[in-house]
């Protein structure tokens, strides 16, 4: 059955099984007015078939499926699903940008991503296992290089960088080295030890506090990324920095202290 909206004309068909005794209540899709049907002349049930025959069904003639009484072509839930999708979006893009720019904060107080046993081993490792020649003798550093940086924040930074090499024949990890400052009659002005595996760019050693570089530098992420499970011939990479080195300095030195084998699990 064809039944027009009194206010617009818009024409809807509507199921014969949907309509009641008492009528049926309706809704305009297009001018939102809603109205009660209660009964049909035979004028009416004529038009039906004049419609069917002459009117576009995807324009002008709105369906309803079985059950539903107020006509309404719109689905309810996709402006809803479209609010949430721009939503999502938005809060990503938000997310890398905080990642982004806090990074060395975050970094530092975000626990490390690994599991118990991985925090427990780092822990153990490098605090009981007895350092001894035999467990270091064949880490070999290479590519060594130091050079002065001009930081806008620090000032001077005295960077001391390379690779430590595992000339083992079986994996090693956790390995720490040790940087010592000395004057031009030999003496130590300063020392850091401190594990491989961090590094920063040139652009992150001009600009960024030194809070901020110490944090990158002993993140524990990298660490357990690249200083764990080193094959033999394999390496990892190493920076140490010395902010506003003694103007006395003349000469640096690095040793390896400590290298631990990797437990079998």
């Amino acid at each position: 059955m064809i039944i027009p909206c009194p206010k617009c004309n818009t024409k809807y068909r509507v199921k014969d099984e949907l309509i009641k005794r008492d009528g049926i209540k309706l809704k305009c899709s297009r001018c939102g007015h809603i109205f009660q049907y209660t009964e049909e002349s035979p004028g009416e049930i004529e038009q039906e078939k004049t419609v069917d025959r002459n009117i576009d069904k995807q324009s002008e003639i709105k369906k309803i499926s079985l059950g539903e009484t107020v006509l309404n072509n719109n689905k309810p839930g996709s402006s809803k699903k479209t609010l949430g999708i721009i939503l999502g979006v938005v809060v990503v893009i938000l997310i890398g940008f905080i990642v982004y720019r806090f990074y060395p904060i975050i970094s530092k107080n975000i626990p490390f991503l690994s599991s118990r046993s991985e925090l427990k081993q780092i822990k153990q490792q490098t605090t009981t296992n007895a350092t001894s020649i035999e467990s270091i003798k064949n880490i070999v550093l290479e590519d060594i290089k130091q050079y002065i940086v001009e930081n806008e924040k620090e000032g001077k930074i005295l960077v001391i960088e390379g690779r430590a090499v595992n000339k083992f024949d079986k994996p090693k990890e956790l390995i720490k080295l040790e940087a010592t400052l000395y004057d031009n009659k030999g003496n130590v002005l300063v020392k850091k030890r401190f594990l491989c595996g961090n590094k920063v760019s040139l652009f992150q050693l001009q600009s960024w506090s030194k809070k901020h570089l110490e944090a990158q530098l002993n993140s524990k992420v990298g660490i357990l990324m690249k200083n764990t499970n080193i094959p033999p011939g394999g390496s990892v990479d190493f920076m140490v920095l010395f902010f506003n080195p003694p103007s006395t300095m003349a000469e640096f030195g690095l040793q390896v202290v400590e290298a631990s084998d990797v437990e079998e699990k």
